[in-house]
This record gives C-alpha cells, sequence and structure tokens, in this order.
C-alpha cells in the first residue's frame, strides 16, 4: 500500500525537478565538458531524492533499503560536484584533476563498502519524527564525513580558480560557486550532524528539502545565465516555469499538511473524549485504550481492536511517563513491541501507532487511547493523493502543452527572424519574412522588412553612382586640387592656433610646492604633437599643479596638488585644461597669497574648490568638462583630504607594494550632471610613503607583441606592477610605461613623497652621500621651483664636486640645462649621469635629442637605437631616430623606422613631415 505524506511530495518534487534538469542538460548538443558533469550530477541528486521518495510512500521495514541507493548517488554526486569545479570555465590542471579524482574514487569505494556493510549488519528501526524507517545514526557516519571533506576539495578548488581568474571570468566563477557552496553545504553537514545525532531526522528533512529546491532553482538559473552552451528560448521558458511551480507547489503542501494534521489530532481527540464519556468507541478509528489507577500498579485494557494485543508493560511506563509531565491531549508516537520478541525486533507498520493521553478526574485515573499509525498515513493521504496527481498534472502540461501553445506565437516567428537575418548574411536582399503576430515580434519582422529595403534601395543607388564614376572623378580631381591649397593654408593657420595655446598652457603647470617634507614631482607628455615655424611642440588636456597653503592659529602647512585631465582632443581638451589651470591658479593666488593664512578647515577649503572649479565648468552646458583629483596633505602628520572627480585611482606605494587608495566611484566630472553628493576622501601618510596620481594615459597602452596587431590595454592592475617595479622613481616609472607599448592619450603623472629619508629621485644608499651633499641637492629642487634657477645650479654643481658619484644630481643638472636649450652642458651632465646608470631610456632620448640639436646625428642615432630597443613603440623617440638616418643619408633605414612610426599614429604630423621628406628624396 502507498501512503504520500508530506516528506513523500518533498521528494517527489525534488525528484522530478531535478530529472528534468538532467533530461534538458544531457539533450544539449555540443555541449561542453562541465556541461555534461553537471548534468550527470544532476541525476545522481534525482537518484537520491527518489530513494528518499520510495522510502516516503512505503511504511513498510524494506524501504530503509533505500540507503544502498542514496548513499552511493551523494558520493558520486559530490565527486562530480568536484570534477565541474575543475572543468568550469576551463580546466587549466589536467593532470591534477586526473589524480585527485582517481583518489576520490577510491575513498568513495571504500565508504561505499563499509556502509553496506553497516546497513547489512544492523536492523532498520522506525523514526517517528521523521516518520521513514531508517537506521542507527552511527550507520553512514564514514560516508557522511567523506561527503564533507570531498565538499572541502570543491571549496578549495572554486577558491583557488577565483583568485587566479582574470575579471571577465571571475564574476561568473563566483555566482556559480556561491550557488554550488549555499546549495550542498547545509545538507551534507546537517547529514553529518544527524549521523553524530546532533540533530534529528524530521530537522534533516526540512534543511534538506530548503536548500534543495530553492537552491537548485538558483544554481539553475546561475548556469543557465553563465554557460557559453547553446540553448534555446523556449527551454529557459519552459525550466524556469517548471521550477517556478514546484517551488509554489512545495510550499502549498507544506501548508496543507501542517492543517491536516491539525485536523487528525482533533478529530482524534473528540473521538478519544467521547469513549472517555460514553465507554463507546463504536465509529472511531480507536485501535486500542489502556487505563491506569493513581492508586494502582496493574494497567487495564478497555478495549482492542481485533488482532491487536497491547503490550501492558510499556503502556504503564509510558502512561506514568506522560502523566508526571502533564502531556494530556498531545499526539505522542507509541510502539507496541510484542511481549515476546528478540532485542533487535523490528516492528511493523501493525506494531506503529499515535497515542493521545487523557485524565479522569472523576475515576482517578489516566488514559492512554492509541490509534494505528496507518490509520493517520491514510487520513493524510486522502489529501495529498490529490496533490501529487495534480503536481504531476501542472508539470505535464508545462512540458508538453506550452511548446504547443508558444511555437506559433513566439519560436515560428523568431525562427522566421532568425533565418531571414541568415539569407541577408548570404546577400539575399530580396528577402521578406511573413508577420506572423502582431507582437513585439511582428514589431521587429515588419521594422526587419524595411531595414532590408532600406538596405537593396541604397546598394542599386550605389551601382547606378558606380556606372557615372568616371567622369565624376576628373571633376573631382580638379575640386580635391583646390580645397587642398586651400586646407594647406588652414593648416598653417591651425598649427599657429596650437603654438598660441602651447604657450598660454605651459605657465599654468606650475610645481609651487615648496615643502622639503611633502615633495613633488611632475612628469607631462601630451599625445598631439605639432611643427610650427620649424618649432616643435605638443598640446593637450592634462595638467598638474601643486603649492602650499597656511590654516588656522597654529599656521600648519599643506601641500596642494592637482591632476587633471579635460575632456576632447587636440584644442578642446588644451582649451578645457587652460580654464582649469587658470581657475585652479586663481585659487591658489586668493589663498596663498603674501603668507595667507586661512581661517577655514582644510576639509571646506577643498569643498569650496571643488564648487568653484565644478560651477566654472557647468557654464559650459557639458561641452567643457574635466576629471581630476585635488587634495590637500599635512606636512607633519601627513593627514590628506582630497576628491576624485572620476579620474584614475591614486595609487599608494608603501613598503614596496602598490595599491589603489579608491575602490569605488564617488563622483562625476566637474561640470558634469552628477547623480553623487560631493564626499571629500580622507587618507593618513605614513613616513616613507610615496603617492602616484596620474591621468589615463597610464593605462591607455597599445600593446603588441609583433608591431601589427595592436590590442588596448584592459588590465586595470597593470600600472600598480609598473609602481612596484620602478621602485619610487618617477624616471624609472615613465620608461617603464613606454616599454610597455604606444601611449594612445595624453599621460600626467604627480609624485608626492612624504618625509623620505632621501629627496626622492636619489637611489644611491644614505651611507654613500654626506647629510651636507644631500641638504644642497634638496635646497637646489625647492630653489628650481621657485624659479632662482643660477643659484641651484650653483649648489647641484657644488654637491657633483663633493660626490662625482651622485647620478640624481647629475640627472636634475641636465634636466635644468635641457629645459633652458642650453644643450652643449645638458648633453655632459646626462652622459655623466649614464656613465653611473646606463639603463635609463628617458635619459637617453634626452640626450639623443640634445646631440641633435648640436648637430651630432651619429651619436643623436645611437641613443636613439638604444631607446628603441627597450621602447620600440616610442612614438617621438622613432620620429626623432628616422630624422636622424634621414640627415646622415641613410634613408632606407628612415623608411623602415618611420613605418613603424606610421603604425602607431600615421596622422601625427612629424611623421607626416618626414615622409614627405623621405618622399622628395627618391625614398
Amino acid at each position: 500500500m502507498i501512503y504520500f505524506n508530506s516528506w513523500a511530495i518533498s521528494t517527489l518534487i525534488c525528484s522530478i525537478f531535478t530529472f528534468i534538469i538532467f533530461a534538458f542538460l544531457a539533450a544539449l548538443k555540443k555541449k561542453a565538458n562541465y556541461t555534461s558533469a553537471f548534468s550527470l550530477l544532476f541525476f545522481f541528486v534525482f537518484l537520491i531524492n527518489f530513494g528518499f521518495f520510495i522510502s516516503a510512500i512505503f511504511p513498510y521495514p524494506t524501504a530503509s533499503y533505500h540507503r544502498l541507493v542514496t548513499g552511493p548517488a551523494a558520493v558520486f554526486g559530490t565527486i562530480f560536484l568536484c570534477i565541474f569545479a575543475y572543468l568550469y570555465p576551463r580546466n587549466d590542471r589536467s593532470k591534477e584533476t586526473k589524480y585527485v579524482i582517481g583518489i576520490l574514487l577510491g575513498i568513495s569505494l571504500i565508504t561505499i563498502s563499509y556502509s553496506y556493510l553497516q546497513i547489512f549488519t544492523n536492523k532498520p528501526i522506525f523514526d517517528f519524527k521523521g516518520q521513514i524507517y531508517n537506521y542507527q545514526q552511527k550507520v553512514g557516519n564514514l560516508l557522511a564525513a567523506s561527503l564533507l571533506a570531498f565538499l572541502l576539495v570543491m571549496i578549495f578548488i572554486q577558491v583557488r580558480k577565483i583568485i587566479r581568474a582574470d575579471k571577465d571570468e571571475r564574476k561568473a566563477l563566483v555566482q556559480m560557486s556561491i550557488g554550488m557552496d549555499i546549495t550542498y553545504t547545509v545538507p551534507v553537514v546537517s547529514n553529518l550532524l544527524l549521523r553524530e545525532g546532533v540533530i534529528t531526522f524530521n530537522t534533516f528533512q526540512q534543511l534538506y528539502v530548503g536548500f534543495m529546491i530553492l537552491g537548485y532553482f538558483t544554481l539553475t538559473i546561475l548556469f543557465i545565465n553563465n554557460t557559453v552552451d547553446k540553448t534555446s528560448f523556449m527551454t529557459k521558458i519552459i525550466g524556469i516555469t517548471v521550477a517556478t511551480c514546484l517551488v509554489f507547489a512545495q510550499a502549498f503542501s507544506t501548508v496543507v499538511n501542517l492543517k491536516n494534521e491539525s485536523l487528525f489530532d482533533e478529530i482524534s481527540i473528540k473521538e478519544a473524549q467521547t469513549f472517555l464519556n460514553t465507554g463507546k468507541s463504536e465509529g472511531s478509528s480507536i485501535a486500542y485504550a489502556v487505563s491506569l489507577g493513581d492508586s494502582s500498579n496493574k494497567p487495564k485494557i478497555l478495549i482492542k481492536s481485533t488482532g491487536i494485543e497491547p503490550n501492558l508493560i510499556l503502556a504503564q511506563k509510558e502512561i506514568l511517563e506522560n502523566r508526571k509531565a502533564g502531556n494530556f491531549l498531545k499526539r505522542t508516537p507509541t510502539t507496541n513491541i510484542p511481549k515476546i520478541s528478540s532485542a533487535d525486533y523490528v516492528p511493523s507498520p501493525n506494531d506503529l501507532f499515535y497515542s493521545y493521553y487523557l485524565r479522569d478526574e472523576i475515576g482517578e485515573r489516566t488514559l492512554l487511547i492509541a490509534f494505528p499509525y496507518l490509520h493517520y498515513r491514510k487520513f493524510l493521504d486522502e489529501t495529498n493523493s490529490w496533490l501529487v496527481f495534480l503536481t504531476l498534472s501542472l508539470v505535464f502540461v508545462i512540458l508538453v502543452l506550452f511548446p504547443f501553445f508558444f511555437n506559433r506565437s513566439l519560436v515560428r516567428p523568431l525562427n522566421t527572424l532568425i533565418q531571414g537575418v541568415g539569407e541577408v548574411n548570404l546577400g539575399n536582399l530580396t528577402i521578406r519574412i511573413p508577420v506572423l503576430v502582431q507582437d513585439e515580434i511582428g514589431y521587429l519582422s515588419e521594422s526587419f522588412n524595411k531595414m532590408v529595403g532600406s538596405i537593396l534601395e541604397g546598394r542599386t543607388k550605389l551601382e547606378e553612382y558606380a556606372d557615372t564614376l568616371e567622369e565624376k572623378v576628373d571633376a573631382r580631381t580638379k575640386e580635391v586640387t583646390e580645397k587642398m591649397e586651400e586646407i594647406h593654408s588652414l593648416k598653417v593657420q591651425q598649427d599657429g592656433d596650437y603654438f598660441l595655446t602651447s604657450l598660454l598652457s605651459k605657465p599654468l603647470m606650475t610645481n609651487w610646492n615648496r615643502s622639503s617634507l611633502v615633495t613633488t614631482n611632475f612628469y607631462i607628455e601630451q599625445k598631439k604633437k605639432f611643427v610650427f615655424k620649424n618649432k616643435e611642440s605638443e598640446i593637450g588636456g592634462d595638467i598638474c599643479i601643486s603649492g602650499n597653503l597656511l590654516f588656522g592659529s597654529e599656521k600648519e602647512r599643506w601641500s596642494v596638488f592637482l591632476n587633471g585631465d579635460a575632456m576632447g582632443k587636440s584644442m578642446q581638451g588644451a582649451g578645457g585644461a587652460i580654464v582649469l589651470g587658470t581657475a585652479m591658479n586663481n585659487i591658489m593666488a586668493r589663498s596663498a597669497s603674501q603668507g595667507k593664512v586661512l581661517n577655514i578647515s582644510p576639509e571646506d577649503w577643498v569643498r569650496e574648490a571643488y564648487r568653484e572649479l565644478d560651477d566654472i565648468f557647468r557654464t559650459f552646458d557639458g561641452v567643457m568638462m574635466a576629471s581630476a583629483v585635488l587634495g590637500l596633505i599635512n606636512e607633519r602628520t601627513g593627514k590628506m583630504y582630497y576628491f576624485n572627480a572620476e579620474h584614475p585611482w591614486a595609487v599608494l606605494l608603501r613598503d614596496g607594494k602598490a595599491s589603489f587608495l579608491e575602490k569605488e566611484l564617488t563622483l562625476r566630472k566637474l561640470g558634469s550632471p552628477s547623480e553623487m553628493s560631493f564626499r571629500i576622501l580622507e587618507f593618513d601618510l605614513k613616513p616613507g610613503d610615496i603617492l602616484y596620481i596620474g591621468s589615463d594615459g597610464r593605462d591607455d597602452i597599445n600593446l603588441t607583441e609583433d608591431g601589427t596587431n595592436w590590442i588596448m590595454n584592459s588590465d586595470e592592475n597593470m600600472f600598480l606592477k609598473t609602481v612596484e617595479d620602478s621602485k619610487g622613481d618617477l624616471d624609472r616609472l615613465v620608461d617603464r610605461i613606454h616599454s610597455l607599448g604606444a601611449l594612445s592619450d595624453d599621460l600626467s603623472l604627480i609624485r608626492i613623497g612624504f618625509h623620505e629619508k632621501l629627496s626622492p629621485n636619489i637611489t644611491e644608499s644614505k651611507t654613500s652621500i654626506p647629510e651636507s651633499v644631500l641638504r644642497k641637492y634638496t635646497e637646489a629642487k625647492a630653489l628650481l621651483q621657485q624659479r632662482e634657477i643660477g643659484t641651484a645650479v650653483v649648489l647641484l654643481e657644488e654637491a657633483l664636486h663633493s660626490v662625482p658619484s651622485f647620478k640624481a644630481a647629475a640627472r636634475l643638472l641636465g634636466q635644468v640645462y635641457y629645459d633652458r636649450k642650453e644643450y652643449d652642458p645638458s648633453s655632459r651632465w646626462f652622459e655623466k649621469y649614464l656613465e653611473l646608470d646606463s639603463d635609463s631610456p628617458n635619459v637617453w632620448f634626452l640626450l639623443s635629442v640634445c646631440y641633435k640639436h648640436l648637430k651630432e646625428y651619429a651619436k643623436s642615432s645611437q641613443a636613439a637605437e638604444k631607446v628603441r630597443s627597450s621602447q620600440p613603440h616610442r612614438l617621438a623617440n622613432l620620429i626623432n631616430l628616422a630624422d636622424n638616418y634621414r640627415l646622415l643619408g641613410r634613408f632606407e633605414e628612415a623608411r623602415s623606422i618611420l613605418e613603424a612610426a606610421e603604425s602607431i599614429d600615421g596622422e601625427n604630423p612629424g611623421v607626416r613631415k618626414l615622409d614627405e621628406l623621405l618622399k622628395s628624396k627618391g625614398y
């Protein structure tokens, strides 16, 4: 006889659910290996649920043998979890996979064999709370421990993959891993707790069903959304509909069973009270009734059904226990073990009862009134069998009728539209697809027909135009010649505008910071290069500014820094940089003029500066915007207040490890409408910390291996590694950025050092340079920031006279003469530096430019070749090298180098000018 209860319906729903998913995944064609593993996983989970279902509907001792199926299925299912973890999204450790899975299979065979031995050497027991024949809790404990161990192996595999995955794969891996871990961890752990006697089987059932249905529903959705296997739209609709209906069916059956159990108690208690009051049991379901007087030790059988012989010894014991506990009118499980039975006797369903205890105060006695357990199951089955029928019918309707219903309204129109797209891809522009339904898909079909008609009309006109092309070419040639002459005159005018703009923008990029405790260094390289009247220059939207302010009565000194990037190319970006520079220098002039002490807090100053800059840019109505980082640093404490208006995140170098200061976007660009409220960011710098603020150019790098196929860098962490490799040296950082590939945007960097033991560009050990020499070097840098160049040069030359190996001083002195266009002394100091440290492409480049201005073209070429060996995509160096070869008469080499430059930026004015010069020589 079959009886359905809540546990039976739950496991049936789980069985249907997992089998449908298994069938769906197994039916996929050309599926990935991880999908095959996932489908087999669901097959084993189906076996587990089906085994539980069989044990629930048959309330007989033989149902306990479900463990022969559920145990191995659980073990092999968990192994396939590990296989899936290895394979998804790809297997990078095939050899390790074979060894690990082989070991797990060996362990599983041992645990399954031991589990079978326990099953055949122990007798089953009946668990009233779980309403199932099962074994003692110790049976299967080793298997439960193995499941947990296998699960931990899977989690280890997942965590390792997540750590090593790239950004695109990590999101899918995290989602799938969390879904699998939540779905499996609770049932596996609760199974182990059940075997150890910590929880009851009823508690295990509730945890298992809850996490099985909701967990697998979530896991299936995650898998469908992240798999690369081809699935149909209809399959997704049906699958999600079935899963949703089954979840609601489970919830509904749980509520109905709780109501029916309460109703069973209500009816049984009424029958028991009627028997107590009348002594009659006709029409009731009472199996037997036993009474025990308060002053008697001998229980008395009041009534019993045919074939039932109450065990009075057990009845007396139970009456005394429940009377003492006051357990009256509550359903209590009772096992009526026959008087003559062995110690390992397995009770049959006819020995199982639900009892209610009643007090007879008049008769001074306690009654035990028992109802057959099978009667209880039959009572629940009357409703549950209908629930099962309705659930199966619902699944049948969805699986069979849904495809039929949606075929005409959804599937056929979509397939027709897809076929039409395929015909157009093959060149058939006369295709017209029928509009089968007047809905969204019908609208798409009509739009598709109109689009194809427009393309056909355009192609027809193009063919007509091609027939008269030769006649139009002659007329156009004359027109183009006239336009080219006009464009040339405009180009000269444009370059003049560029040159004037560059002259306006350079004075705005001021490094006025005079603090010896908070040092600032700039590097600015604009992308747009041009030549005007034989003068090379550049313009762009990047800008750097620094300075100092005094706050409060204590006159605390704070260092100001700003790194900005105005949006737009060439003139538009340069215009934005001029606006930002002018506004910021004006703010600094008002705040720091003549030793002014500000009576507002640093936070308020940053807030007011943001508002003023943002208001200025907002007046352009979105035509001009800028990203920026503006901040203040207390030169004594290292406290930093700043804001980041949609600029690349600041990078901190601390103890040789680089990291981002920000983790999320907090503010939109200056002049941009924003949904975010202004927020000041805070950070505490420690002595020795180095901070880098930079524009997009630090990340926008074209990477290449063969010099022809360019790939834009997409690794946001590449700059962190570059900062670490540079070991705090700004020149070395710029060199390494150039060595990665070709810059595709303006590049500006501010290096901020806080309480460094040595000056930021000094790489020599402190013990090798006397303190007096270091002080001269530091003082010279401060004087350079104050434009007192003559005194600074004297101090640097004195430092080098004292310590000729002081390469940082040589580097700085060479840069000073270079900026003053005194190329002869500049080249000597750069040569001195390179004698001490030959691995500096940036210095080699500057030396090459010096040699070129001195007309030492051979030396200039050799220095430029040094740069090209480590930075083959540095455009300025390629142009410089090609021009040197041209001046040396090595035209073929010059053309070869120029072709490499053209592959990076063929529209660069320097490239185009060189191209014209080489063509005039026949190359």
